[in-house]
């Protein structure tokens, strides 16, 4: 009903595919990095095989986790133990990305260095970023992948126009891939009919809906929202993903 991965990847012509691996298998421990390692080596070599956009195989970066930042706040773990275990993920994603000869990006480092330098906080919690540690890791992105060009610097004012509008067609494209109301989509409630039709057809046009949206956001990404949902009356949803 929602697509796998690879129906997803395909539905969006994926040319580049960012993936991010490592926290929540990290709790397995020493007892699961052979499989971790398999698994992500499954993973990579599967990927690299595909052709997303239709003429190619992806080009594909492997991200490690952040490190887990200690907030010194008594009702949450200062991070050292869920530290040591992070560290052995990362290290064994560098490893399968040598050995695929692929790109590796050692978040884990790079935040680890952050939290040692500079004034926090970072996360929310530990582990989730907040809106400064979404700036700080995106640069550590940036640096890792174009460490060859400047620093990429821009007009704060021009560059918060752009990041509101990135989020405004995030925000369509979450709402449509994490679809909420399973039960009105594909469960108990799905068949259930109302004047001929069910809640089932009507959830299909509402994630078609959301599909226009999504595409809308991002053509009109430098107009206003006013514009943008004008030009979502007369949009013509394209056919329901499948």
């Amino acid at each position: 009903m929602f697509g796998t991965p690879d129906e997803w990847l395909s539905k969006e012509k994926a040319d580049v595919v960012f993936a991010f691996f490592g926290y929540n298998e990290s709790f397995a421990g020493t007892a699961g990095l052979n499989k971790f390692k398999t698994d992500l080596d499954a993973f990579v070599k599967h990927t690299l095989k595909e052709k997303y956009n239709g003429k190619s195989a992806p080009r594909l970066v492997l991200f490690s986790p952040i490190a887990h930042e200690n907030l010194h706040d008594r009702n949450l773990p200062d991070g050292s133990e869920n530290n040591k275990r992070i560290e052995l993920y990362a290290a064994a994603m560098a490893e399968v990305a040598r050995a695929n000869r692929v790109p590796f990006v050692d978040l884990f480092k790079a935040t680890r260095d952050l939290y040692g330098k500079e004034s926090g906080p970072f996360t929310i919690n530990g582990i989730h970023p907040n809106e400064s540690g979404n700036y700080q890791i995106a640069r550590a992105i940036d640096r890792a992948l174009f460490d060859r060009e400047p620093e990429l610097t821009q007009d704060k004012q021009a560059f918060e126009k752009l990041r509101q509008a990135v989020l405004d067609k995030n925000f369509y494209w979450f709402e449509r891939y994490r679809t909420l109301d399973g039960y009105n989509v594909f469960g108990g409630r799905a068949d259930l009919v109302y004047n001929r039709i069910s809640n089932r057809m009507v959830m299909q046009r509402e994630m078609q809906v959301l599909d226009v949206m999504t595409a809308t956001a991002t053509s009109a990404s430098g107009q206003s929202r006013r514009a943008r949902i004008s030009r979502l009356t007369t949009a013509t949803p394209r056919r329901s993903f499948r």
